[in-house]
Formats: C-alpha cells, structure tokens, sequence
C-alpha cells in the first residue's frame, strides 16, 4: 500500500506557503501598484496605484500606505537616495496608457544631494 500521508504533507505545506504569500506586504504592494520610468521624460517617475476596500481612496491610513509602497519601489531599485517629493497625484486620464487598470498616477521627483559643506 501506498503511503498516502507522505504524499499529503508535502502538498498541504506547499498549500500552506501558497497562502500566506497573500499576507506579504511585498505580495500587496505588487498586485496595488508599480513604478514606470516614462519613455518621453527624464525627469520624474511614475508610481500609480489602485484603490481596494483595504486600501481605499481619500483614506489617510491607505494614502501613507501607498506612500510607504512607493518608498518602497524606489528603494528597491535604487532611485532618490536623498529622498522624494509627490509633484502631483492625480487619476488616470481616459484614454491614457493603463495597462494594468491603476486608478491613480502619482509624478514623483527625487530630491538632490546638498551641496557638501
């Protein structure tokens, strides 16, 4: 016969570990936003993001959230060692390009070094 619970375990603890990826603050900030470098300016990034009940608009709970993502986009990939200013928050316009069916764009600006002393 067969063991059955050696085939069991292994496939509950994949389901297991499955499941709680969906509990990741990575794992949200994935599916709920990314950072575009646009193709016609050199000047600001892109940051867009997308309203949820857990993450809602005109939240300020969610709003430091999706400004905590975004801290976290440009760590990751190395932009704005000095620091970030929002230029403008707005929605998405309607025929612009959103692939991924964001419902806000955020213009972001990294800040400069000071001049050293």
């Amino acid at each position: 016969m067969i063991n059955i619970y050696g085939r069991l375990v292994p496939l509950m603890l994949l389901v297991a570990s499955c499941a709680s990826m969906h509990e990741s603050k990575d794992f949200e900030r994935h599916r709920n936003s990314q950072l575009e470098v646009p193709y016609d300016r050199d000047d600001v990034f892109y940051f867009d993001a997308s309203f949820t009940a857990q993450y809602p608009d005109n939240d300020e709970a969610a709003e430091a959230v999706r400004l905590e993502w975004l801290s976290e986009w440009l760590e990751q990939r190395s932009l704005c060692p000095d620091g970030f200013d929002v230029v403008t928050r707005r929605p998405f316009e309607f025929l612009e390009h959103n692939p991924a069916r964001h419902d806000v764009r955020y213009e972001v600006k990294c800040k400069s070094a000071p001049p050293d002393a």
